[in-house]
């Protein structure tokens, strides 16, 4: 079988982990890497030992008949545009996430990927997560009962130069621009813990968040945000905190969270994600005088590599992957939610995000 042949568009710090899942995946090829700095792109095939096409130009990519598929990594505000267009190219799409700075983004991605024949979906790396796989798959057999309370917490330490990946101020610069992107450090992390509430609890809805400022845009820290899903007696809680002189153990970035997902029966741990602070296996699931520990691999990568070998095989099986644009806007609408009701002191139905 002939393999499918990958465009990775952007060649930033994200590229380090998203190169090894299409890699190792046998049906894979990165057949060419696209970068506005050609030597980025070439550096970073010299790094991971391959001889790609480079491309400079993103039309160049599009008009390539041998690229199957495209990896966006660029800013979060192209993302939209550049989806549509590898759409209308008859190109695969996987963007990184959000799917775009507005709600209306994310409807305008939507119709052309309903018209397409070509897939898309938003790489969503928290879904691919071993740990959290595993706890999805212990609270859907019902070992906890019914499901009552999602709790995650996520903080930023102190930045540290021996981490694997370290972001380049170009990358900053768009992230703290708020004509490029809507939030800070809530919209950018919070969107992975968003998207894994409702990937296990359904949409969302009556958003209440207090949400700090700073002279920093992106470190709106501390916040807290709760909501309550659809349709169920299930709450979610996000906190989110800046631990400016903690380091934080991890091998990629100075951010640690943790969940706690709480049943009528019992109550699981996920003890680490992209930081690995706790001596604890990464998933313990409590049951009165019991408790059950899983050792599942926790390697922040592995969501990575899950991710990149979903949306391969989705190709090649022609199925929707995780997550598709329905999804994508909700995760959004929940992602913006907070920061109306934290500027209104009200509750926000996320629904009703439009634009």
């Amino acid at each position: 079988m002939e393999k499918i042949n990958i465009a990775i568009v952007g060649c930033g710090a994200i590229s380090y982990v998203t190169f090894p899942g299409y890699l190792k995946h046998p049906s894979s090829e990165i057949y060419a890497l696209c970068d506005p700095l050609p030597e980025r792109a070439r550096s970073a095939a010299r790094s991971i030992g391959i001889d790609p096409i480079i491309y400079s130009d993103y039309e160049d990519v599009l008009n390539d008949p041998k690229i199957d598929a495209v990896e966006l990594l660029t800013p979060t505000h192209l993302h939209p545009q550049q989806s549509i267009d590898a759409l209308n190219a008859g190109k695969h799409v996987s963007t990184q996430k959000p799917i775009g700075p507005k709600v209306s983004d994310a409807d305008a991605v939507g119709k052309v990927a309903d018209s397409s024949t070509a897939m898309f979906r938003v790489t969503e790396n928290f879904l691919y997560y071993p740990p959290l796989i595993k706890a999805k798959e212990l609270i859907d057999s019902g070992s906890i009962g019914e499901l009552s309370s999602i709790r995650m917490r996520t903080f930023l330490g102190k930045l540290d130069p021996n981490s694997l990946i370290i972001p380049t101020e170009d990358a900053m610069k768009w992230r703290e621009n708020p004509k490029d992107n809507p939030g800070g450090l809530l919209y950018d992390s919070g969107w992975h813990k968003f998207a894994t509430a409702i990937w296990i609890a359904g949409e969302a809805e009556s958003v209440s968040a207090i949400i700090s400022e700073t002279n920093d845009f992106y470190l709106e820290a501390p916040a807290a945000v709760i909501w309550k899903h659809k349709k169920q007696d299930c709450i979610g809680i996000l906190e989110s905190v800046y631990a400016s002189e903690m380091k934080i153990r991890g091998k990629y970035y100075p951010v640690d969270d943790f969940f706690e997902f709480q049943g009528s029966k019992g109550s699981i741990w996920v003890t680490r994600s992209t930081g690995e602070m706790y001596d604890l296996p990464p998933v313990m699931m409590f049951k009165g005088n019991e408790t059950h520990s899983f050792n599942v691999p926790s390697d922040w990568l592995e969501g990575f590599n899950g991710a990149a070998g979903a949306f391969i095989d989705s190709i090649i099986e022609g199925k929707q992957e995780l997550m598709d644009a329905e999804m994508a806007k909700q995760t959004l609408q929940l992602t913006l939610a907070p920061y109306l009701s934290s500027s209104s002191k009200k509750h926000v139905d996320p629904s009703t995000i439009l634009d």
